[in-house]
């Protein structure tokens, strides 16, 4: 049985390369974009709310389509559509940040958001039909590191591209801007092209009916992972490290440019340094979601996750020359937590639904995410208006507690069984 699943396994990595490429390119794009738009809204904390709704709506109004899409059609041409839609959302953003044009970055943002929408079930539900169930969390792993990677890189590539401060035509085209709505356009394009080569599987649920009433239909799949206490709550955790990962990586652009005046390139390497973490988080809970009551230590690690985030409320009383050193510290350690917490709950969401139910279940808790995030957009403006950039970490450290301590009684009060 071990020699016939590490045969297995092999002959799956040919096609899981382009399915990780696929996704490396399309992540990276994402975040050059976004956190490009973000950095030229620095100052802004109601732009930098409306990026983040924006984002956030599609995944919640389009959630059941891309569900039905993932289970009615062969998923590798779900990819491909979705990839075909990042080029328009792609020139759309160009064309946006060359001009200047918010009204067009906005517009990029949201068809980002809806592509994303389309291709996360169809890609992410095609790894547990790759792989065997055992071998799930570590290939999450592996495509956790390469978006970590995509991530890190798009995120450096932004602040650094946007340095390149000289007019190249107009009043405010500057040489960064070109090279940002440039590289967009030309990383989607090299993305289509790769995603032909995704592995090629049979449609799970080939007569499903189309889910006429949207977004209503995603909430009635809720009740599927409502009637599952444990699926429950491995989406609630997920939806809540998304929700203070998407106001940590807004905030640490303030502390680094708004509260502390750092430049562009600081703000991209603090962001690396959380995303470093992550990636480091997500490879050793590769061993952890092995075990069968893994998920009993998700109270202990939102507590753990309290404690580096309070420390970054004290950091303004570090001397000078140790600040920036002590911010990347925290936020490494900050990024590790999230790793650990999030590969489990995301393999666990892979695994558990039945074949042919897997895409809608992927999609209704994605849903389920961006719904924390588009709250996150929310709290975080209320947050940003009264406190200190640093301050708001000590206030996400406080939501960590809160959450640790409710697990703590949910799972001392009931058994949830092997996971």
């Amino acid at each position: 049985m071990d020699n016939d699943l590490t045969v297995k396994i092999r002959k799956a990595r040919g096609r899981f390369a382009a399915m990780a490429i696929t996704y490396f390119l399309g992540v990276f794009n994402d975040n050059f974009f976004k956190i490009s738009v973000m950095m030229l809204a620095a100052g802004s904390p109601a732009k930098k709310g409306m990026i983040n709704a924006l984002f956030a709506v599609p995944f919640i109004l389009f959630a059941s389509y891309a569900g039905w899409m993932a289970d009615r059609f062969a998923k590798r041409n779900v990819v491909v559509f979705a990839k075909g839609l990042e080029v328009a959302a792609m020139l759309c953003g160009a064309a946006g940040i060359l001009s200047g044009s918010w009204t067009l970055m906005m517009v990029m943002v949201f068809l980002m958001a809806t592509q994303s929408t389309i291709f996360g079930p169809s890609l992410n539900g095609t790894i547990p039909e790759l792989y065997p169930r055992q071998y799930v969390p570590t290939a999450n792993g592996i495509i956790k590191v390469l978006v970590t990677g995509a991530i890190l890189l798009g995120t450096i590539a932004s602040g650094y591209a946007l340095s390149a401060k000289q007019i190249v035509w107009g009043d405010s085209t500057t040489m960064g801007r070109v090279i940002v709505g440039g590289a967009v356009v030309g990383v989607a394009i090299l993305g289509v092209g790769v995603s032909f080569f995704v592995p090629r599987l049979p449609a799970a649920d080939p007569k499903i009916k189309f889910p006429w009433t949207g977004p209503v239909e995603t909430f009635r799949e809720f009740g599927s992972i409502i009637r599952d206490p444990l699926l429950l709550l491995i989406v609630l955790c997920d939806v809540f490290v998304w929700f203070v990962g998407a106001i940590q990586i807004t905030v640490v652009q303030d502390v680094s440019e708004t509260q502390f005046g750092w430049s562009e390139a600081v703000t991209s390497n603090l962001i690396f340094a959380g995303l470093i973490g992550t990636a480091a988080g997500g490879l050793i809970a590769t061993k952890i979601a092995g075990s069968r009551r893994w998920y009993r230590l998700l109270p202990w690690l939102m507590l753990a996750m309290a404690v580096p985030s309070t420390l970054m409320a004290f950091t303004p009383m570090l001397p000078s020359g140790l600040l920036v050193w002590g911010i990347a510290l925290l936020m490494v350690m900050i990024g590790t937590i999230v790793g650990l917490i999030m590969i489990p709950c995301e393999s666990f969401i892979q695994v558990r639904p039945a074949p042919e139910h897997k895409g809608r279940v992927i999609a209704s808790a994605n849903c389920g995410v961006f719904i924390g995030i588009f709250i996150s957009a929310g709290v975080y403006y209320l947050l940003g208006t009264f406190l200190s950039a640093t301050a708001c970490f000590g206030a996400m450290a406080v939501m960590s507690v809160i959450v640790g301590v409710c697990l703590l009684i949910v799972l001392g009060k009931k058994e949830f069984g092997d996971a």
